[in-house]
């Protein structure tokens, strides 16, 4: 997403200073050689974000991931309230047979995408997505069918614009009067960091109605579904039709409004997706019905509104879209007056600008693609890449990649100079720059690793440095900084941020560039994509779920003897379950002064009491057997496991002169134990067990007894691809570089000496290697820098 909270200014410190030091000497960079550039493998694993992102109760049935599933089935019930939307009580009591006509009480706002690696569906970068990956298709949809993509392309944008049509509500003549562009809470949904499988967070949905017209959502989405029905009008007529019939009732939405009254959806997005103005939006919508109906009405509504100079300002993107605006006026003025200048004179009249004025709309996308050659508008860095923002400096330049491409098209069909930019700025994304880094996921051996993703990550919080669970093949993350750096980290949500938006265009500049640059020898990979193993268990103790935990312990001698923990609960099932309890055991050999039943239980914190409408249940002691005990902690209908709330308690004694020894408990063997609730580090932990609804899932319990474990028969390819697949190391020595047993500056500066080659001492190359992937580079050098500054 556009925006997020900042990182502290200690840890910001201490990550720069490593960066800084680590960057002080060139690296030594690839031959442009052996970089890989695979137009038609791009394009192939460019679409696979969408699959990752969908949402809904279609999941399982369209996307091609078998590590995705349905998810936020809830939004199928929206209760129709002012609570749960926007609307006001009177717009829903006077519209309620339109917005629920089976009088349940519910609305069906299910479906869509996911805007990045949180789970929240913003209206502006959603409609923007559907249009422009719809854009690429129209212009280019030969490449896609030459390479067979153009059948997942299609379930792409059915799935886009289903969800806009099922949003749209039409009263009985056909009006829409309500539109929903907005299904859950930015501020809520940033709290929490798990699967989408397992999200119950409150979402509330944002509706447009008369009341609150948001125009330039309500023409975005008319964008895309006027798009779509060119898109399908051969092959499926009525389906098309279906499309139209929406994308006009939305635009004779927007347009109803008194245009002193239209206003951006301010109301939902806040500071996240904060639309500057609809005109562009409104003009982008009614090109493109114009040319699916060549009804003049809509031509004389951009006439309104079209800023003629604006495209070469920026580029395109979901705030801005004057430049695709221009594209496609460009194009009907090229099918139905290409050499006169009615059009261009309907145009001057209605803008009240002079008769003499050379109107040209393709002169100004030359404009703009000249202004992003010669650093006009973005800057260009050392290594010749056209940096326009750092919030998603990729997700720019590849939309003026694709607009490059789309102008050679429609002026001669050849590589002119435009064409040769755009290819020279994806080499440079694929890998030919100079940190040798691939900004798209899963693409090659240098591709960046760690996006910022909660379902692909499989991490219950993205500070985790741990490699990731499942490769999110095509991702576009952010990109580089102006000056060619790229923090490859997941909590890194300024270069390594994916967005559905960031990949909109790139899938249309991919088959751009397939068109003008392809040969016989770029292939797709076939068997595409690999399926992964879900729920493997094949470790000791099980691994379907864990408790990730550490201890302190108390000894006053006339206060407190306990032991306090602080403990996770993880899992790496494909969906958790909402019955995990968690036991704690102990022996009461150790407690000579002490009845069993005389133990204190203290609950320190529960975070998920503090943060959602559940809380923990912390119940005991209960006789296992002989005379071992165990506390046992349930979260009653809450999926716990990977939601990353923490949970603290205590157990002992707080009673004067009573005497306590934990030594012989066996879940306190093993556990980390630590000096103070504050900074320690939880590691997995055995011997404290969890159960699904009474039966052992993770652990191993006193007696030897643990999960009894399903082994697959089959193997499927692994999660990664081979140079994508590091060995996990456990997380002491991933940190602790030099081995003195702290994390400290030193193993910074080991490894950014490492990095720069400054130091041939090779005692420390192993442990160098932070994130595995079989080089010493600035991930690893962020990742030690950032655990550092956790300790400090």
């Amino acid at each position: 997403m556009k925006n997020k909270k900042n990182f502290s200014k200690k840890a910001g410190a201490v990550i720069l200073s490593a960066f800084i030091l680590a960057t002080s000497v060139t690296p030594v960079t690839l031959n442009a050689a052996d970089v890989e550039f695979n137009y038609a493998k791009a394009l192939q694993y460019s679409q696979f974000f969408y699959d990752a992102n969908m949402c809904g109760a279609g999941v399982d049935e369209n996307n091609l991931y078998n590590w995705r599933s349905d998810c936020h089935v809830y939004d199928t019930e929206l209760p129709l309230d002012s609570k749960n939307t926007n609307m006001s009580d009177s717009f829903i009591s006077k519209n309620k047979s339109i917005l629920d006509p089976d009088g349940d009480g519910k609305l069906d706002v299910s479906g869509g995408f996911h805007d990045a690696g949180d789970h929240v569906k913003f209206g502006m970068p959603e409609a923007y997505s559907g249009s422009t990956v719809g854009w690429g298709f129209y212009e280019f949809r030969e490449q896609y069918e030459a390479t067979g993509q153009d059948t997942h392309t299609k379930t792409i944008l059915r799935y886009f614009n289903d969800y806009f049509m099922k949003s749209t509500y039409l009263d009985a003549s056909g009006k829409a009067i309500a539109f929903c562009y907005q299904v859950g809470d930015g501020d809520i949904d940033h709290a929490y960091w798990n699967a989408p499988e397992v999200d119950e967070m409150f979402r509330r949905g944002w509706f447009a109605t008369e009341e609150l017209p948001s125009t330039d959502c309500v023409s975005a989405a008319a964008a895309s579904l006027a798009v779509n029905y060119l898109n399908f009008k051969d092959e499926d007529p009525e389906y098309a039709e279906k499309n139209l019939k929406y994308a006009k009732a939305l635009f004779e939405f927007a347009e109803r409004i008194d245009p002193a009254k239209r206003k951006c959806n301010d109301d939902g997005p806040k500071g996240y997706y904060a639309s500057s103005k609809w005109q562009d939006d409104y003009c982008w919508a009614a090109s493109w019905l114009y040319l699916a109906t060549e009804d003049d009405h809509y031509l004389d509504e951009v006439w309104k509104y079209y800023d003629y100079y604006a495209p070469s300002c920026w580029t395109h993107c979901w705030n801005d879209v004057w430049a695709g605006t221009a594209c496609i006026l460009g194009e009907i003025n090229d099918k139905y007056d290409k050499d006169g200048q009615t059009f261009e004179d309907k145009y001057r009249k209605a803008a009240n600008k002079s008769p003499y004025e050379t109107i040209d709309f393709w002169s100004q996308i030359a404009k703009l693609v000249d202004n992003w050659m010669n650093g006009t508008v973005p800057k260009i860095t050392p290594g010749g890449y056209s940096f326009l923002n750092q919030w998603g400096s990729a997700r720019y330049n590849t939309a003026t990649q694709m607009v490059a491409l789309v102008y050679d098209k429609h002026h001669g069909d050849t590589p002119s100079k435009y064409g040769e930019w755009a290819k020279s700025q994806m080499q440079y994304l694929m890998g030919d720059n100079p940190i040798n880094r691939c900004y798209i996921v899963g693409y090659s051996d240098i591709s960046a690793k760690f996006p910022h993703h909660r379902a692909a990550s499989g991490l219950s919080k993205c500070e985790d440095p741990d490699p990731h669970k499942y490769v999110l093949y095509g991702a576009l993350v952010g990109g580089p900084g102006a000056s060619d750096q790229h923090i490859d980290v997941t909590s890194d949500y300024i270069y390594n941020e994916v967005t559905i938006d960031y990949n909109a265009a790139f899938v249309g500049a991919c088959a751009g560039l397939y068109r003008y640059f392809g040969d016989s020898s770029m292939k797709v990979t076939p068997d595409f994509p690999p399926k992964v193993i879900i729920d493997p268990g094949n470790t000791s103790g099980g691994n379907s779920y864990w408790v990730e935990a550490f201890g302190v312990d108390i000894a006053q001698d006339d206060g407190p003897k306990a032991t306090e923990i602080t403990l996770y609960v993880c899992s790496d099932v494909k969906k958790t379950s909402k019955n995990i309890s968690v036991r704690y055991y102990f022996d009461s050999t150790g407690m000579t002064s002490l009845e069993p039943n005389s133990i204190e239980m203290r609950q320190l914190y529960d975070q998920t009491a503090a943060e959602t409408d559940y809380a923990a249940e912390l119940s005991g002691p209960h006789l296992y057997k002989d005379k071992i005990y165990y506390v046992e902690i349930k979260w009653p209908n809450f999926v716990v496991a990977n939601s990353n709330k923490k949970y603290q308690f205590a157990l002992g004694t707080y009673a004067w002169q009573n005497y306590w020894n934990p030594k012989d408990d066996w879940s306190h063997q093993g556990l980390s134990i630590e000096k103070d609730n504050w900074t320690g580090t939880p590691v997995k932990t055995e011997n404290i067990c969890v159960y699904d609804n009474g039966v052992l899932v993770g652990g191993t319990e006193p007696d030897g007894t643990k999960p009894v474990v399903t082994t697959p028969t089959t193997q499927p390819p692994t999660t990664q691809p081979p140079s994508n697949t590091p060995t996990p190391t456990s997380k002491k020595s991933k940190v602790d570089v030099n081995g003195d047993g702290v994390i400290n500056m030193a193993d910074v500066i080991i490894i950014a000496k490492k990095f720069n080659a400054v130091s041939t001492d090779s005692n420390y190359d192993v442990n160098c290697d932070l994130n595995v992937d079989g080089a010493i580079n600035i991930g690893d050098v962020i990742m030690v820098a950032a655990k550092f500054n956790t300790q400090a």
